[in-house]
């Protein structure tokens, strides 16, 4: 998403921030007033030694607008790369599911759960249902806020899947929990969707991209999405909980990382569980 600025032309300015030279950096953000771009700036600078693991191993969609000429994705390498897309507009960060060099086989799936004008209380338990389903596969899921409405639900899988079978997949799971659990989800095509969390699974297609762990948000507040571990999930409502002013000390103070064990979960899709999915 691009980086919105309202910038006053009498005050011309420049500052270098991790090697780059960040223009205007007093431009004032569109999405947070309170906030300047050298502020978005300072926030990824701060943010490198956890953000550039989410993003430099996958390509990043290229933001809306970006015209028919320009590439299907961008790529950084380090922090600089990070604070460059920053000044050049891009601070919405969403990756492939898939890691370079072999873009041509996935290694997660993700479960959005939309809950736009659904409780917490009812988010809250669907993300749980999602869990256990997918647990009783013999998947270990991730949670992460998604800085917006919903939550998503994360699963790494090996690189054994082309990328029409992993979409299937999720579709398969999707269609497991709209089936088994009508009163809590819906799929995006229903027609009455009103009060149900809908799991969106058209992240898992090749060049979609899913918003990024520790990405801000182009939403009022700059909000973040954030990993967290499944017993976070209580009675406050975690959607729109973290933002661009807390999350850097948070995560430095933070004692666990509830992703720990992510690139250690990796499974392998199966016959069987796909039979189970059926069942």
């Amino acid at each position: 998403m691009p980086l919105r600025t309202a910038v006053n032309s009498a005050m011309p300015s420049a500052v270098r921030v991790a090697g780059v030279g960040i223009s205007h950096p007093e431009g004032v953000v569109a999405e947070a007033p309170g906030h300047t771009k050298l502020d978005v700036v300072r926030y990824h600078e701060r943010m490198g030694p956890w953000l550039v693991p989410q993003l430099a191993p996958r390509p990043i969609a290229s933001p809306p607008g970006a015209g028919e000429s320009a590439p299907p994705f961008i790529r950084v390498a380090d922090t600089a790369g990070v604070v460059r897309a920053v000044q050049n507009g891009h601070y919405e960060f969403r990756t492939w599911g898939a890691c370079f060099p072999r873009l041509e086989r996935p290694d997660r799936i993700v479960f959005g759960l939309a809950g736009a004008g659904v409780p917490w209380g009812v988010l809250r338990d669907a993300a749980q249902h999602v869990r256990a389903l997918l647990e009783s596969l013999d998947l270990p899921p991730f949670l992460k806020t998604t800085g917006g409405s919903g939550l998503d639900v994360v699963v790494a899988i090996t690189r054994r899947h082309k990328w029409p079978d992993a979409a299937e997949f999720a579709q398969a799971v999707a269609r497991h929990l709209v089936r088994s659990r009508p009163a809590v989800f819906a799929s995006a095509a229903g027609a009455e969707i009103a009060g149900r969390v809908v799991v969106d699974t058209r992240t898992n297609e090749l060049g979609r991209g899913a918003i990024a762990a520790y990405s801000l948000r182009a939403r009022a507040g700059l909000p973040v999405s954030m990993p967290i571990a499944w017993s976070d999930l209580g009675d406050v409502d975690l959607r729109g909980h973290f933002g661009i002013d807390g999350v850097p000390a948070f995560v430095a103070a933070r004692r666990d990382d509830p992703w720990a064990a992510y690139e250690q979960s990796r499974r392998t899709l199966s016959a069987a569980m796909r039979r189970k999915l059926s069942s």
